[in-house]
């Protein structure tokens, strides 16, 4: 006896310091958790930061460029007589300002080059109508129609090499568009002043340009990693996605990480078994909220909400909903002959009738005493309902049946027929109730007849 005791003390105790362990333990695993979080996110602003530092340089490389094509294009508006050898002398003054990164500057008259300065090199291009070159139409016409200005690239360029270009449309008063003018960037030294920012930026950068969403044009995939942050720089212009990473890489902390995973698992087996707990709770409760406990039919408190329900679709979709309300005959005599536990039982066997007669889409409700309602939707007319009355009637001839109980139950039925009798449940419950002690009265009358 004292061993078994003392085996069941360890057991105890052995249950108790596993329980405090775990507990214990789950709370450092928490503030581990915690920790790490804060580690990640404070990685994910310094990144951020980063990311905003170069995406200011791409933005200010391209934005210097644009700004030198808008003062030609403001040149090109105020002198509309502008000849070739005009627009070549202003042109070769704006290309000595960055030669470095311009490669050629264009204008197009409707979509067709008619303009290419310098000629060395980019006179292929003259004439040529861009919208029927197949790497730039999309981009040129998005411009002709929109009439905004925007980035492309990198873009094979008709007189060969690749390169970024900025194009802004020409809109005069008098005309409206009159034409394009393009500022191509050497593809090379763009790619490498991208490169200097990323470095400076400590970034691994990825971009995906309009014309390739998949496979970035700088950078890979594989470069980035599978956990990069991404940004758009300047949707409405440049219209790039930017997929950044540390140059070092994501802190790797994998002991950290697995701890955490499994406090998870933790923390979510419980918050799992509480949410099933509290939803089946809640289901009961609902059940004990919606169907009489005696019988197992609706009660009055859910006919407020189904009937709501009901008639609304009815009178979205123009459909008629059938009421018939029912009590039983003498059932104050049945509890004072028999008692209540036999009116009970009079009760659940009404309730077995009431279910067997109803019909899927129709619902059946207690209303409190020997008071009973069925409200069938979408009935075609009221001679459906008269029918479903007699159906219902006969059906406590022929399916009641009650064990030490000798005699049938009689019951009065009355009817109502939504929209035609009233638009509201107490209108419908009036008329119903009215007809059902007509029955009843009538009822008595031919009992006393006979």
């Amino acid at each position: 006896m004292d061993q078994n005791k003392s085996l069941f003390k360890k057991k105890q105790a052995l249950i108790i310091s596993i329980v405090v362990s775990l507990l214990i333990l789950a709370f450092f695993l928490l503030i581990i958790g915690m920790f790490m979080n804060n580690i990640k996110q404070q990685e994910m602003l310094k990144t951020t930061d980063k990311f905003i530092n170069f995406k200011s340089q791409v933005e200010h490389l391209v934005s210097t460029n644009k700004t030198l094509i808008q003062g030609f294009e403001a040149y090109i508006l105020m002198n509309p007589g502008l000849d070739e050898s005009e627009a070549y002398s202003y042109l070769n003054n704006l290309l000595s300002k960055n030669e470095n990164q311009i490669r050629n500057i264009g204008v197009c008259q409707d979509t067709t080059i008619i303009w290419n300065y310098p000629k060395e090199g980019n006179a292929v291009a003259i004439g040529v109508d861009l919208s029927t070159v197949e790497s730039q139409k999309a981009l040129v016409l998005k411009v002709k129609n929109e009439q905004l200005p925007i980035l492309q690239g990198p873009v094979e360029l008709i007189q060969g090499g690749t390169g970024f270009i900025i194009r802004l449309p020409i809109v005069r008063k008098d005309t409206g568009y009159w034409g394009q003018i393009s500022i191509v960037l050497k593809g090379d030294n763009i790619m490498e002043e991208i490169d200097a920012y990323a470095e400076a930026a400590g970034l691994n950068v990825a971009i995906y340009n309009d014309q390739n969403k998949t496979v970035p044009f700088y950078g890979s995939v594989s470069t980035v990693g599978q956990s990069p942050l991404t940004f758009d720089i300047d949707p409405d212009f440049i219209n790039w996605k930017v997929a950044v990473s540390p140059k070092d890489g994501w802190d790797n902390n994998l002991l950290i990480f697995g701890v955490a995973i499994f406090l998870a698992v933790l923390i979510a087996a419980g918050a799992g078994l509480l949410t099933y707990r509290a939803i089946k709770t809640n289901y009961k409760l609902r059940i004990m909220s919606s169907y009489d406990s005696l019988t197992g039919l609706f009660n009055r408190h859910y006919l407020n909400e189904y009937q709501t329900m009901v008639l609304a679709s009815a009178k979205r979709n123009n459909r008629q909903v059938g009421f018939m309300s029912m009590d039983l005959n003498h059932f104050k005599n049945i509890n004072d002959t028999y008692g209540h536990n036999v009116g009970d039982l009079v009760l659940a066997e009404t309730a077995r009738v009431l279910k067997y007669s109803t019909r899927t889409n129709e619902a059946a409700f207690r209303l409190g005493g020997d008071e009973f309602l069925i409200i069938m939707p979408d009935i075609e007319d009221r001679t459906v309902l008269q029918q479903a009355r007699e159906r219902l009637s006969n059906s406590f001839k022929t399916e009641f049946h009650l064990a030490d109980y000798p005699a049938k139950i009689a019951v009065s039925i009355g009817t109502a027929l939504f929209p035609e009798d009233g638009d509201n449940i107490d209108e419908l419950l009036q008329i119903a109730d009215e007809e059902m002690y007509a029955d009843k009265k009538e009822q008595k009358m031919k009992q006393a007849e006979n």
